[in-house]
């Protein structure tokens, strides 16, 4: 079968469950790339493209898993590009957001520009580890301490810092912060937490609500539970970095929803946060707040 043909019937199969052509496209795209194993130049070079009968039991499961179980492709792919790293993802953990992965390369090249790199990167809510790794890879100086409430969550983490051979990312099953060590202090907290409502969580796609942990995802008080705790316990974790200082770095990334930067920005404000910001992504909708602690409550926290 010629391979604009195949495209183009695995788009109209998945149009049952996905709305926009663009992405029912490249979802056949991908699916018939991990299927051969080849890439997508590959497939437009010959002129067809045979699949063998396990092949095609294969793609035939992963449409099926797609249309009928409304499974997430990046769990049948099982792999997620994220800023330079492959990471392995699977049910129930929080698949990676392109949107997450937009601000960590920011950050990232934000940091970069730092003459001392050996930082002290803590990230609760860890999930699949895409961040705290993505972090690791970049800066190998750098120890990140990488938290989640979830078992599963964990230990992916530690296969996925295993399979890139990232060593210098610390796992540790946490509620937030409680289980770090009291002493430890960080340069940087960055997180992704849970902030949805779980009025809208109910609303959400069932690829979302019937694969995706909820835990990762919702969040009490509107969404705000979550992020108000580690708007609250990071100054007893966050040390004063002078370069970082210099550059006007923050020292608390946290994503949000769409509509909750002013509420999050309260919450900082209240907290004794300073230059507090909000992050926009490419789409014009606001995705993070950062902020930075004063001297004096560091001080006070210790």
């Amino acid at each position: 079968m010629p391979i604009v043909k195949r495209i183009h019937l695995l788009t109209a199969q998945l149009q049952a469950v996905y709305d926009d052509v663009i992405l029912c496209t490249q979802y056949a795209w991908w699916l018939v790339q991990a299927v051969t194993n080849k890439s997508q130049t590959q497939l437009l070079a010959a002129p067809q493209c045979d699949l063998t009968s396990h092949q095609e039991e294969q793609l035939r499961s992963w449409v099926h898993r797609m249309v009928v179980d409304h499974m997430p492709i990046q769990y049948i792919l099982g792999t997620v590009p994220f800023a330079d790293v492959d990471i392995l993802v699977r049910p129930p953990v929080l698949i990676p957001r392109p949107e997450t992965e937009e601000w960590c390369m920011w950050l990232l090249h934000k940091l970069k520009f730092l003459h001392n790199k050996n930082l002290t990167i803590i990230e609760p809510c860890t999930g699949s580890g895409c961040i705290a790794i993505a972090l690791g890879h970049a800066l190998p100086g750098a120890t990140i301490y990488a938290t989640d409430i979830s078992a599963d969550a964990v230990a992916l983490t530690r296969e996925n810092a295993e399979r890139t051979k990232v060593s210098n990312v610390v796992c540790i099953q946490s509620d937030l912060l409680a289980q770090l060590p009291h002493e430890l202090k960080a340069d940087l907290i960055v997180v992704n937490p849970p902030y949805i409502a779980e009025s809208v969580f109910e609303t959400l796609d069932s690829s979302v609500t019937q694969w995706e942990d909820a835990r990762a995802l919702v969040a009490d008080n509107n969404g705000l539970a979550v992020i108000e705790q580690i708007i609250t316990q990071a100054p007893l974790y966050l040390k004063h970095n002078v370069e970082m200082a210099l550059h006007a770095m923050p020292q608390l990334m946290i994503e949000i929803g769409y509509d909750q930067a002013a509420a999050v920005v309260a919450l900082m404000s209240l907290a004794h946060y300073t230059a507090i910001v909000v992050h926009k992504d490419l789409e014009g909708k606001d995705r993070v707040v950062s902020g930075r602690v004063t001297d004096v409550e560091l001080a006070i926290s210790r």
